[in-house]
């Protein structure tokens, strides 16, 4: 009854009425904000945020290419 799917949404309903509250929402975004500036764990999310993004346009790319025949296609012999 209660399987994971549940679980985490209970967990994200929570964490969202927490945060938007109309009350003391405001306030508690602006603290978590101000926290995850004071961390290096931002600055480490976003390097590998970009560093994902990077991998992602190059793949992308050589798909690209390929799908174009820009690139050399390599056949592997068949013993």
């Amino acid at each position: 009854m209660f399987g994971p799917r549940m679980l985490l949404g209970a967990v994200i309903g929570g964490t969202l009425v927490y945060f938007f509250d109309p009350q003391n929402g405001a306030r508690r975004r602006q603290r978590m904000r101000e926290w995850w500036e004071e961390n290096e764990l931002g600055d480490r999310v976003n390097q590998a945020g970009e560093r994902v993004g990077e991998k992602v346009n190059e793949k992308v790319n050589e798909l690209g290419a390929r799908v174009r025949g820009d690139a050399e296609i390599h056949e592997v012999p068949v013993p």
